[in-house]
């Protein structure tokens, strides 16, 4: 959430600076007031593992049938 916040507020400086300078820093300035948003929400939603959290691992028991517990059913 911090670096959401502060992203934010350098976009609200770009704006400012912005509206303030002239030629092509202008541009340079309201660029990165329009897509900053767009990196701050990819920032802030690319979290890796949790390294609180454990990993829980099941192990499904081995099924085996030997030959002798086959039965073929006849229809007769």
């Amino acid at each position: 959430m911090i670096k959401y916040t502060v992203a934010m507020s350098v976009r609200m400086v770009c704006i400012v600076l912005g509206v303030f300078s002239q030629g092509w820093l202008m541009w340079v300035f309201f660029a990165l007031a329009v897509f900053l948003p767009y990196f701050a929400v990819i920032i802030a939603n690319a979290q890796g593992p949790d390294p609180k959290q454990t990993v829980a691992t099941l192990i499904a028991p081995k099924l085996t049938i030997s030959a002798q517990d086959i039965k073929i059913a006849d229809d007769k």
